[in-house]
């Protein structure tokens, strides 16, 4: 596994062999529960959801001969929300902060009341998935419309069905803004408070330079509890903070 402050990772198929390389965990999540993924299990879901994004949901709209990024809104999990933004990212789709989709638009939520209602009317891809990390299906009926997104991610295939462009280091430059982790992480894991916004880039940012990622969720945890999350986790340090670059 290459460990650097480089980015070589340039695609989605890159970071699907980046992560299928980590023998130990690739994201570790403190939020409602503690969820911890694989190396090949995160890229396993990557995988999926990227057949997904450029299968079923790129499908060309309105006689167009070739599928187009669309855009994504997510309102799920921090760690779901990081392998469909991540994914997502890769391929150049938009990331919407407030939903308000259109025809083509994915939008994955964990309450079927309103917004999934409201997006599939719209004509948006709307998928139900459940919060909890073991759970293999949506329980109870769904609005119509609405999908179940585990069934619809669990029926992709395991390895890629599209090429995937190069555009991860381009992304990461827009999306980060110039900011940068600090410190400066040294090892081959690292801690991020997470921010619903800007978390999902900031994994995959870390992840492109081939690091495992802690993620550490602020509505869950207090600031005097990560001491003794990252010991349990067997991490010294403080936690890596994104912060504008001086000029």
């Amino acid at each position: 596994m290459f460990l650097n402050n480089t980015i070589f990772v340039s695609s989605v198929t890159k970071l699907v062999s980046c992560l299928n390389a980590r023998s130990g965990p690739a994201l570790t999540v403190y939020s409602a529960e503690r969820v911890e993924l694989g190396g090949p299990v995160a890229a396993r879901w990557i995988t999926k959801i990227a057949n997904y994004l450029q299968g079923e949901a790129g499908a060309p709209l309105f006689g167009d001969e070739e599928p187009h990024p669309a855009r994504l809104h997510t309102r799920i999990e921090p760690w779901q929300q990081v392998l469909w933004e991540v994914t997502a990212r890769c391929l150049g789709w938009e990331i919407l902060d407030t939903p308000r989709p259109l025809p083509g638009d994915v939008v994955v939520g964990a309450d079927t009341d309103g917004l999934l209602t409201r997006a599939a009317a719209a004509g948006a891809h709307a998928l139900a998935q459940p919060a909890a990390h073991l759970a293999f299906a949506w329980n109870g009926p769904l609005p119509q419309g609405v999908l179940d997104a585990l069934q619809e991610i669990g029926a992709q295939s395991d390895v890629p069905d599209h090429p995937s462009p190069d555009l991860v280091e381009a992304v990461l430059n827009e999306a980060l803004a110039g900011s940068r982790p600090r410190p400066e992480p040294t090892g081959d894991r690292v801690a991020l408070l997470w921010n619903a916004r800007r978390g999902p880039t900031q994994v995959l940012d870390q992840w492109a330079r081939g690091r495992s990622v802690v993620v550490i969720d602020p509505a869950h945890y207090k600031p005097a509890d990560t001491h003794a999350l990252l010991a349990a986790e067997g991490m010294e340090g403080s936690i890596t903070i994104y912060m504008p670059s001086n000029p």
